[in-house]
C-alpha cells in the first residue's frame, strides 16, 4: 500500500498527471509493489518491455549495448536511485530494447502497465479541448470508455461513436423501446435505472426478465438482426440515454463487434479444443436437432442466462440460419466473452447433427 505522499508525489509525475482522476484510480488498481532482491533483473535484455518502472527504495543499474560500428558496440551503464528525502521516486519510463535492469541493493518499484497508460493518453487528447472544462462531459466519456462494447473498436471509431451518440431526458415510466417495434438506435444509460419486459411467445404472459443501470446498454439485438424489437424497456426512475441512430450503429460499431466464422472453420475450432458450440434457438427447436456438444443458451434470456458462462471460454455461437446468433454474439462480446457466429447457422451445417429428428 502506497502511503499519501507517495501517491501524490506519483500522481504529479508526468506523464501520469495528464490522466483524470478515475483514469489514475483505474491504473493504479492494476498496478502491484514489487520487491526485487540484490541481483534481480527487472527487465531481462531479450525482453520487449514497454512498462513504466517507478524506484521507491533501492538502487538499480541499466545496462545498455550500443552500437559504434558494424560488429562492435559499447556498454553504457546508468544508477537509478529515489534520490534523497522520505517518499521520493524515480522514473524508468523508456528502458532502450536490448537493455537490463537489476537491482543493486535490495529494492521496492511499481511496475506499470505502459500500454494501458498510452491508451488512456491517447483517449484523452482525442477529446482534450472539449474535457477541459465539462464535468458531465468527462463523466460520459467515462461511460463510453468502460463500455465493453465499445472498448474493442479502435479508438478513432470510439470517437465517432461518441459524437454521434445524443443525450435523451427520460423520465420514469417512460417506455424506451417496444417489444415488436422496428428498431432504430441503440441506447446506454448514462443514469438511472430500467426494466425489461418480455411477452411469452407460448404462454402470452408478460415478465419482467431484466433490471438495467447507469453503464447499461440495449436495442441492439433487433440492429444486429435486422427486425423487430424483442423486448419492452421501461424506465424506472428518470434518467439519461445516449441515443445512437441505426446508421452510426451500422458504419461505427457493427463490423467489428459481430466476428463470424464459416462452418468449416468453426468445426476447426471445435475440433481442436479451443473453442465451444452454444446453441442460441428455442428450446424446442434444440430438441429436434442440434449439433453434437452444443450447450442451449436462448437468445432472449441470454442477458441473464450468459454469467453462468465461463469467462476463459471461446464459444461459437449458431441459430437456424445465422441471424439470431450474430445477436448472441454482439451480447456476449458486449459482456467480455469471446465469442464468434457460424454463417448459414445449423440449416447450412454439412457435417453431423443430433436430436429427435435424428435419432
Amino acid at each position: 500500500m502506497l502511503t499519501d505522499e507517495l501517491l501524490a508525489r506519483l500522481r504529479a509525475m508526468e506523464p501520469f498527471s495528464h490522466l483524470g482522476d478515475e483514469q489514475f484510480a483505474a491504473l493504479l488498481a492494476e498496478t502491484t509493489i514489487c520487491d526485487a532482491a540484490v541481483g534481480e533483473l527487472l527487465i531481462r535484455p531479450d525482453e520487449n518491455d514497454r512498462d513504466h518502472l517507478v524506484l521507491i527504495g533501492g538502487h538499480l543499474e541499466v545496462r545498455r549495448s550500443v552500437k559504434t560500428s558494424p560488429g562492435s558496440e559499447d556498454i553504457h551503464l546508468d544508477r537509478v536511485h529515489p534520490g534523497e528525502g522520505v517518499g521520493a521516486m524515480a522514473l524508468l519510463s523508456a528502458v532502450p530494447h536490448h537493455a537490463s535492469v537489476m537491482a543493486l541493493t535490495p529494492s521496492r518499484y511499481l511496475r506499470i502497465n505502459g500500454d494501458r497508460v498510452d491508451e488512456m493518453l491517447a483517449w484523452l487528447e482525442s477529446f482534450a479541448g472539449d474535457l477541459r472544462n465539462d464535468p458531465r462531459l468527462r463523466h460520459r466519456l467515462d461511460l463510453i470508455r468502460q463500455t465493453t462494447a465499445l472498448q474493442r473498436l479502435p479508438l478513432e471509431r470510439v470517437c465517432a461513436a461518441f459524437n454521434a451518440m445524443r443525450p435523451v431526458n427520460v423520465e420514469a415510466g417512460q417506455t424506451i423501446v417496444r417489444q415488436g417495434e422496428h428498431g432504430d438506435a441503440y441506447y446506454l444509460l448514462e443514469s438511472g435505472c430500467a426494466e425489461v419486459w418480455c411477452d411469452d411467445p407460448m404462454t402470452g404472459e408478460t415478465a419482467c426478465v431484466n433490471k438495467l443501470g447507469t453503464g447499461d446498454s440495449f436495442g441492439e439485438e433487433a440492429l444486429l438482426l435486422g427486425g423487430f424489437r424483442t423486448a419492452t424497456v421501461t424506465m424506472t426512475t428518470p434518467g439519461v440515454l445516449l441515443r445512437l441512430e441505426k446508421h452510426d450503429f451500422d458504419a461505427l460499431m457493427k463490423p467489428d463487434l459481430v466476428g463470424e466464422l464459416t462452418a468449416e472453420q468453426a468445426h476447426e475450432m471445435i475440433t481442436n479444443g479451443s473453442a465451444r458450440w452454444l446453441d442460441c434457438r428455442y428450446e424446442m427447436e434444440y430438441e429436434e436437432s442440434r449439433i453434437p456438444g452444443a450447450l442451449l443458451m436462448p437468445l432472449d434470456s441470454l442477458r441473464q442466462t450468459c454469467a453462468t458462462l465461463d469467462p476463459a471460454q471461446a464459444y461459437i455461437v449458431y441459430c437456424r440460419s445465422g441471424r439470431r446468433s450474430v445477436g448472441a454474439t454482439f451480447l456476449l462480446r458486449e459482456r467480455g466473452f469471446q465469442a464468434w457466429s457460424m454463417i448459414g447457422g445449423i440449416r447450412d451445417w454439412p457435417y453431423s447433427v443430433e436430436g429427435e429428428a435424428h435419432a
